[in-house]
């Protein structure tokens, strides 16, 4: 009988700051982690510039840009915290931010291709019906485009 070889893998978990993505961390340091995973953990922030061109020159603008970034190193240093807290077992973790030129679904599913993960984690935004039939949901993108096998985790 052959041996099982499932040492090795890289895991890629999709963070946002939110109660969803930290769920789906501790989902994934409870119920899977195992050693020698290689873990990514990557946000994709996105920061939508002021409709009128002109706004991008005044004071609040660059105010709200150097909150967005606090927000983004605040993700940043929780989830370093975590693999050290969290995931012992992992050979290596990295956090990091990747940027965003299309969509975010696309973009994490272009790191995850890029970065050859085993597999994706997720949280579940739990959007209602109509307001995911209208947006979509990153979750939704990442489960019909990424090459590799996706686990979303339930806000439950």
């Amino acid at each position: 009988m052959a041996e099982n070889t499932c040492s090795g893998r890289k895991i890629m978990i999709c963070v946002d700051g939110s109660d969803h993505s930290k769920k789906a961390f501790d989902w994934y340091a409870e119920h899977i982690a195992r050693d020698g995973d290689e873990l990514l953990v990557v946000t994709a922030p996105e920061l939508h510039p002021p409709a009128l061109p002109h706004a991008l020159a005044t004071e609040e603008w660059h105010h709200e840009v150097e909150k967005h970034q606090e927000k983004v190193n605040a993700i940043l240093q929780y989830y370093e915290k975590a693999i050290k807290d969290k995931c012992g077992k992992c050979k290596h973790g990295v956090v990091k931010t990747i940027g965003v030129n299309y969509s975010v679904g696309h973009a994490l599913c272009d790191e995850a291709k890029n970065s050859h993960v085993t597999m994706v984690v997720v949280g579940s935004r739990g959007l209602g019906t109509i307001r995911r039939t209208l947006l979509g949901s990153i979750s939704d993108y990442i489960i019909h485009h990424a090459h590799c096998p996706v686990v979303v985790v339930p806000k439950q």
